[in-house]
């Protein structure tokens, strides 16, 4: 079965992958034959062509009535949601980055030959979570997957409680994942070797003594370029020269000059490809800008606190809210005779609320409770010493005899008694 499978996905990528030699950024002769010391090409790298004709686009373009800019707006709506699914429940699993980083190749790498409309992104990146994590040898419970899962999911849902392990939901959720994950094996031909740009990337800043905010930039470069078709068009050391550049744009524009001696020539990669792939990342942050990405741009701000209410002027006169049955207390009223109350206490009601009762600590709230009744203490039963001679010859025990045994030495070997 395995082999079956491979051998005709591997097909489809031949085919698809015929004319990708250009986008994927392997180095070529004017005959198209790779160059010495290039980089094997990857199967899985795809033309722009091919990755905007996947199944998934014709799915859209239907619901769409055939309108391709709504459909390619769609469909990066559902590709940004189902990576950032991913990415917070790994987190949130507590899983490595690049165990996300694998998982979210292997959602991209599905969708590539499959579509939306039969199978559910949800259930997909769920499975592709939990495969993830046994490749990359940081195993996790499928009970704890999946319940992380249906959590991060239903997160904007208002008074949304997890199932139990052990309801129906959750049983036939872990199904579906088991039977996905055999449609994601055969769907990737079983290949489950993928290659990230986070060892080049972090191998060229050591060897350059670069500084740890370009490291750390460039990193998160990478990790946004997952929610792209980026791993689908370049090859691993294309997107690691591209973050590189763009990290070093960024420290540049803060007043921090950094220089990337030999960068290409370090990556073995040219100059259109890596001005291709800085061009795919930047659309992330151009649809950020237009509030696109998947949520709206409401949704991050913070709502806006209600506001307490004023205290009454010390002039004013508040009404009582309960008329009191006893008459005001008056201080002996003012000075031109009037007997009116004038402390702050009649003008105005207490609305602070009562003070907290205070909590006693354990070691002052054992102290209240009433002592038990101590048990009435037996007088202590000495233990029995041995007779001296004399004192078996003035006092001799009663049980003593040549057929029996003082009462202390019952069950035991016969003694003379010192």
């Amino acid at each position: 079965l395995a082999r079956h499978c491979f051998s005709v996905t591997a097909g489809m990528r031949a085919a698809a992958s015929a004319g990708s030699s250009g986008a994927a950024g392997a180095a070529t002769d004017a005959s198209g034959r790779p160059t010495r010391g290039a980089p094997a090409q990857s199967p899985w790298l795809f033309d722009r062509q091919t990755v905007e004709n996947a199944p998934s686009r014709s799915w859209f373009l239907q619901r769409a009535n055939g309108d391709e800019v709504q459909a390619r707006k769609k469909e990066e709506e559902y590709r940004i949601g189902s990576c950032q699914f991913i990415q917070d429940s790994g987190r949130a699993l507590r899983m490595p980055q690049l165990t996300i980083a694998t998982a979210l190749v292997f959602y991209h790498r599905f969708y590539a030959f499959k579509s939306y409309e039969h199978h559910e992104r949800f259930v997909l990146s769920t499975t592709a979570l939990f495969l993830a994590s046994k490749v990359e040898e940081t195993p996790r419970k499928l009970k704890d997957v999946v319940g992380e899962a249906l959590k991060n999911w239903n997160k904007h849902v208002k008074d949304y409680r997890v199932p139990e392990p052990e309801s129906r939901e959750v049983h036939e959720l872990k199904e579906k994942v088991l039977v996905t994950e055999r449609i994601l094996l055969q769907t990737i031909g079983f290949d489950l070797s993928i290659e990230h740009p986070y060892r080049p990337l972090l191998a060229y800043v050591k060897s350059i003594t670069g500084t740890r905010d370009l490291a750390q930039i460039a990193w998160n470069f990478i990790n946004d370029s997952y929610r792209t078709t980026a791993c689908l068009q370049y090859s691993p050391r294309f997107v690691a020269a591209a973050a590189l550049t763009l990290a070093a744009d960024r420290l540049t524009r803060q007043g921090k000059a950094v220089q990337l001696p030999n960068l290409h020539k370090s990556f073995e990669v040219h100059e259109d490809g890596v001005h291709a792939t800085m061009r795919l990342l930047r659309v992330i942050y151009d649809d950020k800008r237009k509030g696109g990405g998947g949520e709206s741009v409401s949704a991050s701000r913070p709502r806006a606190s209600r506001p307490l209410p004023s205290p009454p002027c010390r002039g004013a006169a508040v009404a009582p809210a309960v008329a009191s049955a006893s008459p005001p207390r008056s201080t002996g009223g003012s000075r031109d005779g009037s007997k009116h109350a004038t402390s702050p206490r009649d003008r105005a009601p207490q609305t602070r609320p009562p003070p907290p009762r205070r909590r006693l600590p354990q070691q002052s709230r054992r102290r209240l409770r009433p002592r038990r009744p101590r048990p009435q203490q037996l007088p202590l039963q000495l233990p029995l010493r041995r007779r001296t001679r004399e004192q078996s010859k003035q006092q001799p025990l009663q049980s003593r005899g040549r057929r029996g045994g003082s009462r202390w030495r019952r069950g035991g070997p016969r003694r003379r008694a010192r």
